[in-house]
């Protein structure tokens, strides 16, 4: 797993929300955890890395509400394959 990797998927899903961020205070959320995530991949901060993975869940339940939208939908594919590289780098 690479944290290249994960910094690309993190990318990919603040361009979905970007747009989003003044209309939903989730966006806005989302984007500031994705930013936390992001320094603590600069980091390599391990405790930091396991505190994003379950922000993460955090997030997909607060989009719950907005499932079937489509750049939602897209950013929920995005999120799961960025839990995945998170896990992956935890157990390395």
């Amino acid at each position: 797993m690479s944290v290249d990797k994960a910094l690309e998927e993190i990318s990919i899903i603040e361009n979905f929300i970007k747009p989003y961020e003044y209309q939903a205070y989730e966006a806005r959320e989302a984007l500031n955890d994705l930013a936390a995530l992001r320094d603590a991949l600069s980091k390599m901060d391990k405790k930091g890395i396991e505190n994003a993975v379950e922000k993460i869940s955090k997030i997909e339940a607060k989009a719950a509400p907005y499932r079937g939208f489509g750049p939602v939908e897209e950013a929920l594919q995005h999120l799961q394959r960025l839990k995945e590289e998170l896990k992956g780098l935890l157990e390395d």
